[in-house]
């Protein structure tokens, strides 16, 4: 059985036993997160208040560029193994303190742990990540995981639906404790990974230990001459830009609707648990469907779904401010995040050479996010004793229009933008999948134009577009490559 699995998966047999681990770890990250997350918001709103939840997220913008920047810098000094097992120790050391602490009344607790919450999810995530990148191999991680990530979704399914059982069994603030059970259990798979597979950690702990975590300012200059150059980079950053403008705002709103709703902790942090399960069976089982209906509409048009839908929130908002809305604002917005958005903006970033790759997704993960972040957040501190939460849909609706016809001016633009990428050497296809290549040029008038390229084209040229028209199945191309063989 095992011996067929490996096959399957194009893994060595020895190597089965990773892969099981692989999804074990996550299943305990991502459980652990679900916990700490439902009780971080639930302590945050109900015993500090939903009023200072903007001044808390600017806090958390500005200080995730100095952890971010210290993880890195540990990350070129440690193996990885051993900061993954330390840093699990450390997050589920970290909140048992604060456990400790709650009896005393000191309420700044609460909003450090709503920011450590987020804070410990993205760390453990990025190492997770780092590690599987480095234990398999790219035709291996194409296969495996999507399996890992379902590992995950498990986890969070699990953790969801035992949040509000074990709040009422062991006492509310005890989930704390829970987690610390959680990350110790992490630290022991790693560290068991790390005894049994010694040598597929390797790379892990001797990878690129060159360079470091780059300024605000020498992003910038790296990345202005790409900008001027490319108008899918322009385009990339404004949809990234006005995305974590509105994001803030509809978070902000979801949580001051719950606020209001739920009166007593109880029933908020059981609204959490269940909501937070049913939202991940969900994903999950649409995941399996919406990802094959969007190949047929095209990477423009998916990208349309995503703006459309928070335009539709916003206004919804600002006409019945109520826990319904809150809900389809939350279930879609994820949904579409998940099954449609995120992927298409993975194929729109992976579309330049790993060179390009390099500075333009640190830059707009970054640079960009951590600025619109500050700006949203700003606009609602501002917005606080001056007018209801609900008017705030007006601030966000021209960020949404904005993103809106941006995704229209890329579809009107696109053929053109992707055949400027061709013609400049800009685009990577090597390391593209033949589904995301058919994505990418399932417009007519785009495979027209690469037919009219390749019949014009001589030497190597002609023999790459003549590839890439193999791979998009273009009708007539034997007749074409005949017509041209004696010229070229």
């Amino acid at each position: 059985m095992v011996k067929h699995i490996g096959r399957w998966f194009e893994v060595h047999e020895n190597e089965i036993g990773l892969f099981l681990w692989t999804c074990l770890l996550l299943f305990l990250i991502r459980s652990s997160g679900i916990l700490l997350n439902n009780f971080a918001e639930t302590a945050f709103l109900k015993r500090y208040g939903v009023e200072y939840l903007p001044i808390v997220n600017m806090i958390n913008a500005l200080a995730t560029f100095f952890i971010m920047g210290i993880v890195t810098g540990l990350m070129t000094r440690m193996d990885g193994v051993r900061l993954f097992t330390w840093l699990f120790i450390f997050c589920g050391l970290s909140v048992a303190a604060i456990r400790l602490i709650i009896p005393f009344g000191i309420d700044l607790v609460y909003p450090l742990l709503f920011m450590l919450k987020s804070q410990y999810e993205v760390l453990l995530a990025l190492l997770f990540w780092n590690m599987a990148n480095d234990m398999f191999n790219t035709r291996q991680a194409k296969r495996l995981f999507p399996l890992v990530t379902a590992g995950g979704v498990i986890g969070q399914i699990l953790s969801s639906f035992a949040t509000p059982f074990l709040a009422r069994w062991i006492m509310m603030d005890n989930l704390l404790f829970v987690y610390l059970g959680t990350t110790l259990a992490g630290a022991v798979v790693v560290g068991t990974m790390g005894r049994r597979f010694p040598t597929l950690f390797v790379k892990a702990a001797t990878g690129d230990k060159q360079g470091g975590k780059r300024s605000v300012l020498d992003q910038f200059k790296d990345v202005v001459p790409l900008i001027k150059r490319s108008v899918l980079i322009k385009i990339l950053v404004l949809l990234t830009f006005v995305a974590n403008v509105m994001i803030p705002i509809m978070n902000y709103q979801f949580n001051y609707v719950l606020d209001e709703q739920f009166a007593s902790e109880g029933k908020l942090i059981e609204f959490f648990g269940y909501f937070r399960g049913v939202l991940n069976i969900l994903s999950l089982i649409l995941l399996l469907f919406i990802k094959r209906l969007y190949s047929r509409w095209g990477l423009p048009v998916a990208l349309m779904f995503h703006p459309f839908n928070y335009v539709l929130i916003f206004i919804s908002f600002l006409l019945r401010f109520d826990i319904f809305t809150a809900i389809y604002a939350r279930f879609s917005s994820t949904v579409l995040r998940t099954t449609i958005n995120v992927p298409s903006m993975a194929i729109l970033n992976g579309l330049f050479p790993k060179s390009y790759r390099s500075l333009v997704r640190p830059f707009l993960r970054g640079t960009v996010v951590r600025i619109a972040l500050l700006m949203s957040n700003g606009m609602i501190l501002l917005s606080t004793g001056l007018f209801h939460p609900k008017y705030l849909s007006l601030v966000a609706l021209p960020f949404g229009i904005t993103w809106m016809a941006t995704t229209f001016f890329l579809k009107k633009r696109y053929s053109q933008i992707l055949l400027d990428l061709v013609t400049e050497n800009m685009i990577d296809l090597k390391s593209m999948q033949e589904t995301d290549l058919s994505h990418l040029f399932n417009d007519p008038k785009i495979k027209s134009h690469l037919m009219n390229a390749f019949t014009s084209a001589s030497g190597e040229k002609c023999l790459w577009h003549a590839e890439l028209l193999k791979l998009l199945n273009v009708p007539g191309l034997d007749r074409n490559i005949i017509s041209v063989l004696e010229k070229k």
